[in-house]
């Protein structure tokens, strides 16, 4: 499903103007990646210096492999997509101990049309999105051991969250989320120096080796902090609009979901529109509500799934910038495993029936989460959560 027609279209999709043009210097060891003031050398492009270079450089390993094309651009984030299902997995695995739940976590963020679409173009989401899903379920994981020192989870934990930091600044947003959940352990409280260095330190040393493109090409550490100021600065102080743009309450609701990409042919329409399963996303804030009746201290690991979920989408809402639904796909993957723990309480015919209505809207939307044309009198029928598409 996320390698299936992965080149079609063979233009630039949404923020692949931005991204692209970046991987393609990261390919060709081009400095003016990193230069806030260079050009694109393609009309409408820019690159892409405000985040960090990881996801960059893994797709620009694509590139030199792969080729110069869309497929070769977007090869990485198929496979992330992937990776991002294993790692729900693993999260509810390890947080629930039983696999049931975890196959049923998997299953459900597969079958979401956000997780599909962001597999399936070069943007660092669905990298950002792996790392920090693994880097929770090794920071849960390491509560089982007493002596932390000893204990290989927190170095685990500490390398992915490096390397959700090093895909994007965001990520950041994992280090409240180990305060809280930390603060209650009995493993945190025996030795916190080590846990500082292994939460803080080798982070920060990631950070830094993830840019030794940039050092290799000779830039200094105050071009390296000058570069930072300028990310900041942008970040805080962008004042662009789009007509896509939505703000992190609306993401729970599937409000406004955005149009990546329209190829008008004379009878057909190909659409990449990114919108989630509504089955998921509305039956995930039901869980999530519900689920506060059983998080007791009999069930405690769903309070790791509720910081974890609510830590990754809650500081979205005092952002100064515009943002779309895509950012909220990390949160949104341990939403699924928050709806998987709700389901288990069900009965199986019960499961099996929202399963099958999951697949039946998984399957509906296929279409216009990856461009496969339709004739233009049927997308009506498509485009009806919050009537928000117009063919204009």
């Amino acid at each position: 499903m996320r390698i299936y027609r992965l080149d079609i279209p063979q233009n630039y999709i949404f923020d692949e103007v931005y991204h692209v043009p970046s991987i393609r210097a990261f390919s060709q060891n081009n400095p003016a990646a990193f230069d806030v003031y260079a050009q694109a050398p393609e009309p409408g492009t820019a690159y892409d210096w405000l985040h960090p270079p990881l996801a960059k450089l893994i797709q620009a390993g694509s590139v030199l492999v792969l080729g110069d094309n869309s497929f070769g651009w977007r090869f990485p984030s198929a496979v992330f997509g992937m990776l991002a299902i294993a790692a729900v997995y693993y999260l509810a695995l390890t947080v629930t101990g039983k696999i049931p739940i975890a196959l049923l976590a998997a299953a459900l963020f597969s079958l979401d049309g956000l997780g599909l679409t962001m597999s399936r173009i070069a943007m660092n989401d669905i990298f950002v999105t792996t790392f920090i899903l693994f880097a929770l379920a090794f920071f849960f994981k390491g509560f089982s051991f007493a002596k932390v020192k000893d204990n290989p989870y927190w170095i685990w934990c500490a390398v992915f969250t490096g390397l959700a930091i090093s895909t994007k600044h965001s990520a950041v947003l994992l280090f409240p989320i180990f305060a809280l959940q930390g603060l209650s352990s009995k493993a945190f409280k025996e030795s916190p120096y080590w846990k500082l260095l292994y939460l803080v330190f080798i982070p920060a040393l990631i950070y830094l080796l993830s840019f030794s493109q940039f050092w290799l090409q000779g830039h200094s550490f105050r071009q390296f902090v000058d570069l930072h100021k300028q990310i900041y600065y942008y970040q805080t102080h962008l004042t662009a609009t789009h007509s896509y743009q939505s703000t992190a309450w609306q993401w729970p609701l599937l409000i406004r979901p955005v149009w990546f990409h329209v190829d008008y042919q004379p009878e057909t329409i190909a659409n990449i529109y990114n919108l989630g399963n509504p089955i998921i996303f509305w039956s995930g804030l039901l869980a999530l509500i519900q689920g506060l009746s059983f998080a007791n201290a009999k069930v405690n690991p769903y309070w790791y799934f509720l910081i974890s979920y609510l830590g990754l989408w809650l500081p979205f809402l005092f952002s100064p910038r515009i943002m779309f639904l895509h950012h909220y796909l990390p949160a949104l993957a341990v939403l699924t495993v928050i709806l998987a723990v709700w389901l288990d309480s069900f009965s199986k015919k019960t499961i099996t029936f929202i399963m099958i209505i999951t697949v039946i809207f998984f399957s509906f939307f296929y279409s216009i989460n990856t461009a496969i044309p339709l004739p233009t009198q049927w997308l009506k029928y498509w485009f009806w959560p919050g009537r928000s598409f117009s063919l204009r």
